[in-house]
């Protein structure tokens, strides 16, 4: 029978003693009882740990110094319940090495320990990237190059992927599995997963040759075959693009890889084409004096380029004279763009209207050949006329 810790001391009288020195199933009385305390102790530890983790997060005056350093974006993580329960394990096994538990079931107790710890130490090292991550992408924000902006949340997903695989794989080997034999394992079906996954490893390289060759940023405007809209993030797998109708269209990274993108967000004008109709009864005079004003009030404005302006007599259409008109606006965005479009238009309005310059719209002339003479009468497109009488 093993030795009672309390052997030689006068706290228990023999019948005590003896009935602790008692051994049930795998182990004595005292240390199930000592066993037990220490759980109890532990569920009532945790939660005033963590309170007390808490407090030092909310009054720790090196966060308040250096708010966005990695210490004081790492605190603003819930990294208090897995360091309580840290710190309540690592109790656990100096109680387990005073109890000297023994046999298989020290082995158990010791795997489980080594198990919950192991997850709790993923998970702050999860939060800890977290606290990376914010730090690099301060650094990337004060760069004039927007592909470091790309490059930290893509290194973000791989670190935490990395360190969820690893940290699965501690946990098993805490629990007695000869991992190398299991990834040996692994390897003898590497053919059938490799076949099975290849759709995902070519998302995968995908988004590798995405962010490499960088044709497009977050927050571009890109076309796609028939998609087009926002870049909104660039992921392992897809690449998630808000449309103009607000919604999100998810694309696969190995079909951004292999299609042509048109990123609109790279232009540095953007052209805006308009063919005006003028009516066929506008003296050629008049004609010239209206283009002449068009091109200038075009080329005055102050985000339009005056050297791309073409404002020009280009075609004698069925119903109208066309007067082709064509300049690239130097914006930023789609709103600004369609805002000084509109002012654009809206004056040659104002110019027709001032020098009783007539707009066309589409009309048909219609010849009766009547008994005495022929009459022509002009009438709008999709009017019947009357019944003509034929000699």
């Amino acid at each position: 029978m093993e030795k009672f810790l309390f052997e030689h001391s006068n706290w228990f009288t023999k019948e005590v003693a003896d009935v602790l020195k008692a051994q049930v199933l795998v182990m004595p009385n005292w240390k199930w009882g000592a066993l037990f305390i220490a759980i109890i102790a532990a569920l009532i530890l945790r939660p005033i740990i963590q309170f007390v983790i808490r407090k030092f997060k909310e009054h720790n005056p090196f966060t308040r110094k250096y708010p966005t350093s990695f210490t004081a974006h790492f605190m603003q993580q819930p990294i208090e319940r897995p360091l309580a329960w840290i710190i309540v394990i690592l109790l656990l096994f100096v109680v387990g090495d005073a109890i000297e538990l023994k046999g298989k079931f020290e082995v158990y107790t010791s795997r489980a320990l080594q198990g919950f710890l192991a997850v709790n130490v993923i998970i702050l090292l999860y939060f800890a990237v977290d606290g990376i991550t914010q730090v690099f992408k301060q650094i990337a924000a004060k760069t004039a190059s927007t592909y470091d902006d790309q490059l930290v949340p893509f290194a973000s997903k791989s670190l935490k992927v990395l360190i969820v695989v690893l940290g699965i794989l501690l946990v098993l080997q805490s629990f007695g599995l000869n991992v190398m034999s299991l990834l040996a394992g692994l390897g003898l079906g590497g053919l059938a997963l490799a076949l099975a996954a290849q759709d995902t490893a070519a998302n995968l390289f995908g988004s590798i040759t995405i962010l490499s060759d960088n044709p497009f940023k977050v927050g571009d405007w890109v076309k796609i075959k028939d998609m087009e809209g926002t870049v909104e993030e660039i992921g392992f797998r897809s690449t998630r693009v808000r449309t103009f109708y607000n919604s999100v269209i998810t694309i696969p990274n190995a079909m951004m890889a292999k299609e042509t993108i048109d990123n609109m967000g790279l232009r540095p004008a953007r052209r805006i084409r308009q063919v005006l109709g003028v009516t066929y009864e506008t003296p050629p005079q008049l004609m010239e004096q209206f283009i002449d004003h068009i091109r200038y009030m075009i080329s005055q404005h102050p985000k339009v380029n005056p050297e791309t302006v073409t404002v020009n007599f280009n075609n004698f259409n069925a119903s109208s004279l066309d007067v082709l008109v064509q300049f690239h606006l130097t914006v930023a965005t789609g709103k600004e763009e369609l805002d000084i479009q509109q002012a654009i238009f809206l004056e040659i309005l104002t110019v027709a209207a001032t020098m009783n310059v007539e707009l066309a719209y589409p009309t048909r002339t219609i010849y009766h050949k009547g008994s005495s003479s022929l009459a022509a009468v002009s009438a709008n497109a999709g009017i019947t006329p009357s019944s003509p009488t034929l000699s």
